[in-house]
């Protein structure tokens, strides 16, 4: 069964990214609402195309370590990834990173 994380705040969003890439985040947490905070993460860190390539590498590490080595879709990824990238890439430097997360969350 998922759990949702409250992620209310970025620090919460950051606890979850450093529990997801050391393969350490329960899979009931490894949520809808979750992939989309480690894609604002990434993006906000990383840009369209660093975030890509490191999303795509700890999607794949991250679901082999739950035991699941065929869950990643290239074509999901990408897809979300670049919706995300278009849908943050306007805010100013005060929209924090839950602010998006439950923004996009909410669609």
């Amino acid at each position: 069964m998922k759990r949702e994380l409250p992620l209310r705040d970025d620090a919460e969003i950051e606890r979850l990214v450093r529990d997801f890439e050391a393969l350490s985040l329960p899979r009931a947490n490894w949520t809808h609402r979750a992939h989309l905070a480690v894609g604002v993460h990434y993006v906000r860190h990383w840009g369209l195309d660093g975030a890509l390539q490191r999303l795509r590498e700890r999607i794949q590490a991250y679901n082999l370590a739950c035991g699941d080595p065929d869950g990643y879709s290239e074509t999901i990824t990408v897809t979300y990834l670049c919706s995300i990238a278009a849908d943050i890439g306007g805010d100013d430097g005060t929209v924090t990173m839950a602010e998006q997360v439950a923004r996009l969350a909410s669609r």
